[in-house]
């Protein structure tokens, strides 16, 4: 009864992003965009706030992209194929007396 239990290496492991602060800059980047087109005459020229959000939109999309790309390379390539077989035993149906 004192079957010790062994606790097998995972198969597979999830692997989570780092953080970053690229979506918020796009965002930003999009909302200069769009004053861009209508803040004329608030501040500063309108083209300014259109070059700003630009800028801040490829820059974050170029950030989005290269970590998503090194991400994806840095994953384990095979993982193994370790499976949990089910135990091969021959079943027959109750017998009724």
């Amino acid at each position: 009864m004192n079957e010790k239990k062994q606790i097998i290496e995972p198969t597979e492991t999830i692997q989570m992003p780092a953080p970053s602060w690229a979506p918020a800059v796009l965002a930003f980047g999009i909302l200069g965009l769009i004053a861009g087109v209508f803040a004329t005459g608030f501040m500063f020229p309108a083209w300014w706030y259109a070059a700003v959000g630009l800028v801040l939109v490829i820059a974050a999309l170029r950030s989005l992209i290269s970590r998503g790309v090194k991400n994806y390379y840095s994953l384990p390539r095979d993982q193994g194929d370790v499976r949990a077989e089910l135990p091969v035993e021959s079943f027959s149906a109750p017998k009724y007396d």
